[in-house]
């Protein structure tokens, strides 16, 4: 089955300098029945990689999109009633959207379900 997806506006952030970055505009993607709005202003360390795996792949790239509406889903910010499971599912389908290498996206969605549950609705 295929997920309708679209990204209806261009994500642009500010480097804070301490790992972590801040949306200095709404970013606006929309899936399935979903119009995800991660509000200018809040703050993303993009995808939570461990240092040690750092040389493989970044915190930031084409996974950047879905790393920022994820964060969003996992926080208490987030007025939309989605479960932790179907936020990961949206996480996936992003990637795979972004042009993420098929392997490296099942990796990265094996990696938030699970590592996230201690981050779900956690205030940042």
């Amino acid at each position: 089955m295929e997920v309708k997806l679209m990204e209806m506006s261009k994500l642009l952030v500010k480097d804070l300098m301490n790992g972590k970055f801040e949306l200095i505009s709404d970013y606006i993607y929309q899936i399935e029945n979903y119009v995800i709005k991660v509000s200018r202003g809040f703050v993303t360390d993009y995808a939570s990689i461990p240092r040690i795996f750092r040389p493989i792949v970044l915190p930031y790239g084409k996974h950047s999109g879905a790393s920022v509406v994820h964060d969003y889903l996992y926080s208490k910010s987030c007025e939309l009633n989605i479960e932790r499971k179907k936020a990961d599912k949206i996480f996936l389908e992003i990637l795979k959207e972004e042009g993420v290498n098929p392997i490296l996206a099942r990796l990265m969605y094996i990696a938030v379900r699970i590592f996230g549950k201690t981050r779900y609705k956690i205030k940042k």
